[in-house]
């Protein structure tokens, strides 16, 4: 477990999977952790090599890469920016072995920075996703982003584009996203389904995925990373008084 505090924020991450725990800015949770409605626990992490299912048939990738399920080291490199990292395995379907770095900075606004470094191998398609589990103890029926309802894309795992500034309002609390090389966002809550067929969904978060590129972009040219080649995106999160 590492713990940062700076500036008003709390950021509580688990270096098994390189999880977000929890985010807090002055008090309010941002994140959290969550026993989901189908009977798991969930919290925020990274999707890389992939995202979704991308990646399962022809490259043997499991379900949002593999990233979330390795062990990963942590640097404290100031007083406000903590640094996880950890190394991928080659395999026969998928023969590149990749550095995976994500670095925290709390600030004025929250900044999330993921870079995948080729170290060796053969050249593979790479997609980054970061699968966000926000708080919401008022609930996500009002939720609008870039001033549109989106609450239907949430009950149908819909996704949508991501502008440069992107505001969150939820019933309880406003933030601004800023996405830099996250061109797209997957929205999501989870549910299980009633004896009649009904629905019913965790309404205490919601999630929100920024995808470098969502559908089509995995194996596309752009997607394709080389040895010792790297790609990097990152987000900032404001909380709006």
């Amino acid at each position: 477990m590492t713990n940062l505090t700076y500036n008003n924020w709390l950021l509580s991450l688990d270096l098994n999977g390189g999880r977000i725990q929890e985010l807090t800015y002055k008090g309010i949770k941002i994140f959290g952790t969550y026993q989901r409605i189908d009977g798991k626990m969930g919290n925020t992490h990274i999707c890389a090599p992939s995202f979704d299912k991308e990646g399962q048939e022809k490259y043997g990738l499991p379900f949002h890469g593999y990233a979330r399920t390795l062990k990963w080291e942590s640097k404290k490199l100031t007083a406000n920016t903590v640094q996880i990292k950890t190394v991928t395995h080659s395999t026969e379907t998928y023969p590149a072995q990749l550095e995976l770095i994500q670095e925290f900075v709390l600030d004025t606004v929250f900044t999330h920075t993921i870079t995948v470094k080729h170290l060796r191998g053969l050249d593979v398609p790479v997609n980054i996703g970061i699968h966000y589990y926000w708080d919401t103890p008022q609930g996500w029926n009002e939720i609008t982003i870039k001033n549109r309802s989106q609450k239907e894309l949430i009950k149908t795992n819909g996704y949508m584009n991501l502008e440069e500034k992107n505001s969150i309002i939820f019933p309880h609390a406003s933030y601004e996203l800023t996405s830099c090389g996250f061109n797209s966002a997957m929205l999501w809550t989870s549910f299980k389904t009633d004896t009649t067929g009904n629905k019913i969904y965790n309404h205490d978060f919601c999630c929100i995925e920024p995808i470098i590129g969502w559908p089509g972009y995995f194996t596309s040219p752009a997607s394709i990373l080389g040895i010792g080649k790297t790609i990097s995106a990152s987000v900032q999160i404001k909380k709006i008084v």
